[in-house]
């Protein structure tokens, strides 16, 4: 998750659905592509909070299924999307980027 208190780095990855997107109400649903798999883009908003957006992503790739979030000010959205393309999959046992 990234709140809009921590910059622009995306930090470590945590599995599961957004915890304070529960009762939000879906935006759009789109298909992505990113540089480590095909994505399920998921907006949402809080209709008792519309200062906040929430928006997951479901990746698929061939080390599983892979999901993140980011949770801003609708205006810092762009920014952190931006930044989305700079992705890498995680190294495997042996020390190199595993496959899609």
């Amino acid at each position: 998750m990234v709140d809009t208190n921590e910059g622009m780095q995306l930090g470590a990855w945590r599995l599961g659905i957004d915890p304070r997107a529960s009762g939000s109400v879906i935006r759009s649903m789109t298909r992505v592509e990113l540089p480590v798999g095909d994505a399920l883009r998921i907006e949402m908003i809080e209709p008792a909070s519309p200062d906040i957006v929430h928006v997951q992503y479901f990746i698929g790739t061939d080390a599983g299924g892979w999901a993140l979030w980011i949770s801003c000010h609708p205006s810092m959205l762009a920014a952190f999307e931006a930044s989305l393309p700079s992705l890498t999959r995680p190294r495997d046992e042996d020390g190199g980027a595993q496959s899609r």
